[in-house]
């Protein structure tokens, strides 16, 4: 299924967060594996709450930009599964 506007602006916000992030977490070992995992799905609500504001207060420019995006992902697609159709 093709993703929406807000899907993209999400991965887009979480892509940029990682990469800042990133820099910081590349010398930290396995040690830290099991630990992490309670806190990370804290983090990813928080993160959620965060980019859903965002996405609220976006200006009409920046929206248009993501909507369309999501067309022309709809578009490729339409493109690659023509036979296509959403069934919940």
């Amino acid at each position: 299924r093709p993703e929406n506007a807000f899907i993209l602006f999400r991965r887009k916000c979480c892509e940029d967060r990682n990469l800042a992030l990133g820099a910081g977490d590349a010398g930290e070992g396995a040690a830290d594996g099991p630990a992490p995992t309670p806190t990370k799905k804290q983090r990813q609500a928080d993160l959620s709450k965060t980019i859903s504001q965002q996405w609220k207060s976006l200006a009409n420019e920046e929206r248009q930009y993501w909507e369309d995006l999501a067309k022309e992902k709809k578009k490729e697609h339409e493109l690659m599964y023509p036979h296509y159709v959403y069934r919940p």
